[in-house]
This record gives structure tokens, sequence and C-alpha cells, in this order.
């Protein structure tokens, strides 16, 4: 009798509904965490992403084809996956587009929200004030990329979804930038402004405090070189 092929054991990722996609998120996020600390190419092996995330090669291989097709990394030949450091030049280029967009943005966001969604926006800056933010900044970068998130899903807009979600992760820089150019009483005195703006339901303000405030970034993004 012929021997047969040993079968690959059955992958959770697999068996279970979105599975596949479950891995394309934890993967994603990985490289989002990345992007914005490295300085040198990094290879993604996908053996080692397997492993570490407990499931076969088949779903690692998928997404990381799927994150080159986004622009995430970068597919090379004899090299595979290979995660780029985002530069000066790619993040400055990128405000400039984001300035755009979250203008956009928070003028959807203010004729969509509702109070509920007011509050939630609010909450998300009520531990912050100008005596503790200093000491936690690196809770307030969180709360930085859920608030802008937050407004995404209220705009509502697939297609500005996708764009954003290619683009988007030159925004991982922000933490860094936040704590580097000592902006964060600036940007939550902004944020505020905003959401008060959103509150009532005042469109062409929210769109145009929203860009002010990404284009502050990019001044002083610019000024620090």
């Amino acid at each position: 009798m012929q021997a047969r092929a040993p079968v690959e054991a059955a992958d959770p990722a697999e068996a279970r509904p979105g599975g596949h996609d479950g891995v394309y998120q934890s993967i994603r996020e990985r490289i989002l965490s990345m992007v914005g600390t490295i300085e040198e190419p990094v290879h993604l092996r996908e053996e080692d992403v397997a492993q570490e995330l407990s499931v076969s090669r088949t779903p690692v291989r998928e997404a990381l084809k799927r994150l080159g097709q986004e622009g995430l990394i970068s597919l090379q030949p004899r090299r595979g996956a290979v995660l780029m450091p985002v530069t000066l030049k790619e993040y400055t280029d990128w405000l400039k587009l984001r300035a755009e967009l979250e203008s956009f943005i928070a003028s959807e966001a203010a004729l969509n929200a509702s109070k509920h969604d007011v509050d939630h926006l609010r909450s998300i800056f009520a531990p912050f004030n100008e005596n503790n933010l200093d000491e936690r900044v690196d809770e307030y970068a969180a709360a930085n990329v859920a608030f802008h998130a937050y407004l995404m899903r209220l705009a509502n807009n697939l297609v500005l979804e996708k764009i954003w979600n290619s683009f988007g992760h030159g925004q991982m820089l922000r933490s860094k930038t936040i704590q580097r150019l000592n902006r964060a009483h600036d940007s939550l005195r902004e944020h505020l402004a905003i959401i008060d703006a959103i509150d009532a339901r005042n469109a062409e303000l929210a769109s145009q405090l929203a860009k002010a405030h990404v284009l502050g970034l990019l001044g002083q993004v610019n000024k620090s070189r």
C-alpha cells in the first residue's frame, strides 16, 4: 500500500468563520506597532509568524500577500515579506493628505453623530487633564488613535475607510510624534474643540478645526527637522 503524505493538523484559524481575517488583523496590528519604531528593514518569515500566532503557514501567507497588496509591507523576490521603515518624507506626505481626509471625516461626523456618540468621544479623553497629561502621554497616544478611529466610524464612508487603511500605517508614528514634540497639551485642547463642534452639529467648524489640528502637527514636524 502506498504511504500517504502526513496531513497537516487542523488550524483553528482556518476552522472558525472569519479565522483568516483574524490572522490578517493580528499581523496587521503587529506591523503597525512596529513601523514607527524600526530604523532598518525587517524580514517577516512566514514560519516565525505562524509559530508566534499558533497557526499554520497558509493563513499567514495569505495575510502577508494581502498586506503587500495594501502597501504595508514589501513582497520581494527571494526575500519574501519585508517591513520597511516609514521615512519622514512619507510621514509628512501622509499628513498633508490626512489634513484633507480629517476635514471631511469631522464634517460627516458632525452630521451623523448622536448624543451617545458625542458622550463616547468625550469619554475617550475624560481620564486626561492639564495636570496629569505629561505623566500619561503613552495612554493619551492610544486615546488619540481611538478618537480618530471613532470619527472614521461616524463618517460611515466605506471608500474613505479603504483609503485610510491603505495609507494610514504612516499615522502610527503619531504616538512617538506626540512625545517627541511635547504636543499632548495642544492635541487635547484641539480634540475637545472638535468634539464641541460635533456636539453643536456645526459641520463647517468641525471640518476647519480638524484640518487645523493636522496642519498644526505637520508644522511642528517640519520645524523639528
